[in-house]
């Protein structure tokens, strides 16, 4: 079953252009290929028209508690579109709690490839104590995940049920991983391409649903590479910028919205590090490997990267609140003046002490960057 899965998924991928990137190749092919770039299947995005194209972003906006703002108007808006205003052709304010049809798909992931033995087993009891919370009643169509060396596993598909889902994965022999002080840089590579590819494919088959999807990663983030810096030549740039395009577009198309839950990091290594590498790559000179951290993701769709250190139960609590209330704009893009051409956008509120979270830019003219074509 699973293996018609992968399969639907990547030919839906490559068929209707996701900007989803599917990975291909052996751990021993990626090894080889490190010293230049890890090749990606690359599945251009949907090209801009001439003239305009209708883009829609989610957005949630919060007062400094940290409560959502509900009952806002389309003219409490402002959106800007690399500092120009655009008008807004669509809005439509959504409460999932109160509107079945509009319910919103959570997607928990737990990161078996990056994480030890003993914090993954923490994770899943925890996990487990979350799901039968509240009688196993789900407040959102839910579904659990994980990343393993052997490809993703889906416990099951989406269900409301937690305590079936909870049974499910007290019955599941899951497969750890074993993280070495010493895997080097192939090791690490090797990591960033099976978190990459697997998380793209979920988000593929995600993609097929109709809706926001909120993807809840428990995961202390894959390997950041920063420390390839300046040796990155522009086949290895090349191809993070391609991945960032089709990645950034991808999930914003898919109405989904990345979180990384860091329940077990602090102490250990800064958890913040990321944040030095939040500004998105513009052009191929511009991109470099920590542009495809899973904290530097989850920010630039509009998601949050919550390091509270409260454990598993308390953060997906906390991510999931998000699902109960937001926003969707929907505004007329401008036309591309060059292939890749990116738009940083910025949504304003007319109301005083409020945080506004969602896409924070989008790339036009999709086309893979000359040196990666075939």
């Amino acid at each position: 079953m699973i293996r018609r899965f992968l399969r639907a998924t990547s030919q839906f991928a490559l068929a209707l252009g996701v900007g989803l990137v599917l990975f291909s190749g052996s751990c021993r092919s990626v090894a080889q290929s490190a010293r230049g770039v890890i090749q990606p299947t690359v599945a251009p995005t949907a090209t801009a028209a001439a003239g305009t194209r209708a883009l829609t972003i989610d957005v949630e906006v919060t007062d400094k508690l940290g409560h959502h703002l509900r009952g806002l108007q389309a003219s409490d808006f402002s959106l800007l579109d690399n500092n120009q205003p655009q008008k807004l052709v669509g809005f439509r304010s959504t409460e999932a709690v109160r509107q079945a049809a509009n319910q919103v798909r959570v997607v928990i992931i737990v990161d078996m490839i990056n994480s030890d033995w003993d914090t993954v087993s923490r994770e899943r009891e925890q996990l487990m104590e979350f799901l039968t919370e509240d009688k196993g009643h789900l407040a959102h169509p839910t579904s659990v995940a994980m990343l393993t060396d052997d490809g993703l596993k889906i416990e099951r598909l989406t269900t409301m049920d937690g305590n079936a889902m909870e049974a499910d994965l007290n019955g599941t022999n899951s497969v750890f991983r074993l993280i070495g002080r010493n895997t080097g840089f192939y090791g690490d590579v090797d990591r960033m391409e099976m978190s990459l590819s697997q998380v793209s494919q979920l988000a593929a088959f995600e993609s097929e649903q109709p809706g926001r999807k909120l993807f809840l990663t428990i995961s202390p983030g894959w390997p950041l590479l920063d420390w390839v810096g300046m040796q990155e030549d522009m086949k290895q740039r090349a191809w993070t910028f391609d991945s960032d395009v089709q990645l950034t577009n991808g999930l914003r198309d898919a109405h989904i919205t990345l979180y990384a839950l860091q329940p077990y990091e602090l102490g250990r290594v800064n958890p913040f590090y990321y944040q030095t590498y939040l500004k998105p790559p513009v052009n191929v000179g511009d991109a470099i490997y920590p542009d495809l951290a899973l904290q530097v993701l989850a920010e630039h769709s509009g998601g949050r990267v919550l390091v509270t250190g409260h454990g598993v139960t308390e953060e997906v609590n906390d991510a999931m609140r998000d699902a109960n209330a937001y926003y969707a704009l929907s505004f007329d893009a401008p036309a591309a003046t060059h292939p890749n051409d990116y738009h940083a956008l910025q949504v304003k509120v007319d109301k005083p002490d409020v945080t506004v979270h969602t896409n924070v830019g989008y790339y036009l003219d999709t086309q893979p960057t000359e040196s990666v074509k075939k």
